[in-house]
């Protein structure tokens, strides 16, 4: 009886390599072979030729025909099997038309602020006749960072978004740095306008009754008294005794008395420290503590006290300074 060999584990291992390496080998030796295309070309120049080898034309026909497979089954997925989102689709082209809305609103806000800075810098111009915080107004404190508008961008939502809301931020910062100032000129000339309006302004008689019989400053005296002539601390007008006096400004009565070379006088206290005379009445309609307003009826033209004739004796007055000239007041009107 013939005696048998029986391989080992390892030793089967090792033929199994051994054959392994020697298809490698033989693969590998192919694959270096070359492979020549030749190119005829129509006219008369030499023919062209490319080698490559084997293994490289193996690795680009099935790097083809993988992306041949991959397109085929794209078209397939994209022709049979792919559900479209519609309701996506529709949310995102509402959000396209909501941000292209409000880009178109940020245009008009752009616009309105930059008017509104004008009208501002006018504004504090006329209050302050300089702009001591026009850096405030200005674009010094917005943001630094500002993109650009073209119809390439408006095809992204995302860009469009951030257009619209910077735009908004920075013309956000603008408006909040216009408030103060456009506050403090409209204070400011509120003020000036609240002072102008209590101020005593026009003439004590209506438009075109009476006349001018003696200005302010120094006269000679009317009685002929004093050769070195007087002081004279307002304007007389001169008009029919009983013509109505008016208040040139609002305020409240403070005196009526018979006292002094005025004789029967009236004193209005006007705000800001004015305070207005009317001399010489012949009858006061008025009682002290009286609230007037420019224009109302506060006595009537006479002669009482140091009069020559009937004439309405009227002063203006600041606190305890001297006599103002009412002629300055009187062109207020």
């Amino acid at each position: 009886m013939a005696e048998t060999y029986v391989t080992t584990a390892y030793e089967r291992l090792q033929i199994a390599h051994l054959r392994w390496k020697k298809r490698r080998e033989k693969w590998i030796s192919r694959s270096r072979e070359k492979v020549s295309f030749v190119l005829i070309p129509n006219d008369e120049k030499p023919l062209a030729q490319i080698e490559i080898s084997v293994g490289m034309l193996g690795f680009l026909s099935g790097l083809a025909l993988s992306l041949v497979l991959l397109s085929f089954g794209l078209l397939v997925y994209f022709s049979f099997f792919f559900d479209r989102n519609f309701s996506l689709e529709k949310k995102t082209e509402t959000q396209l038309v909501s941000f292209l809305f409000y880009d178109l609103l940020s245009q008009d806000l752009k616009d309105s602020v930059e008017e509104l800075e004008s009208t501002t810098e006018s504004l504090n111009l006329l209050a302050w006749e300089e702009i001591p915080e026009k850096e405030m107004i200005t674009q010094d404190y917005l943001l630094k960072e500002e993109y650009r508008k073209d119809a390439s961008e408006l095809d992204s939502n995302l860009l469009l978004f951030q257009q619209v809301v910077t735009t908004y931020t920075q013309f956000g910062v603008r408006l909040g740095n216009l408030v103060p100032n456009f506050q403090n000129a409209i204070d400011y000339l509120s003020m000036r306008e609240s002072i102008f309006y209590s101020m005593p302004r026009g003439r004590p008689l209506k438009p075109g009754v009476g006349v001018v019989t003696s200005t302010f400053g120094y006269r000679s005296d009317p009685f002929g008294i004093l050769p070195v002539g007087e002081y004279h601390s307002g304007i007389d007008f001169a008009a029919g005794e009983g013509t109505p006096i008016y208040a040139t400004g609002p305020g409240i009565i403070a005196v009526d008395t018979a006292v002094g070379g005025l004789g029967k006088s009236v004193r209005i206290n006007h705000e800001n420290g004015f305070f207005t005379l009317y001399g010489h009445c012949s009858l006061i309609l008025v009682n002290p503590g009286d609230r007037v307003k420019r224009g109302d009826k506060i006595a009537l033209v006479g002669q009482t006290g140091k009069a020559t004739g009937a004439h309405v004796h009227y002063e203006v007055r600041i606190g305890l300074d001297a006599p103002l000239d009412p002629e300055e007041y009187i062109n207020l009107d």
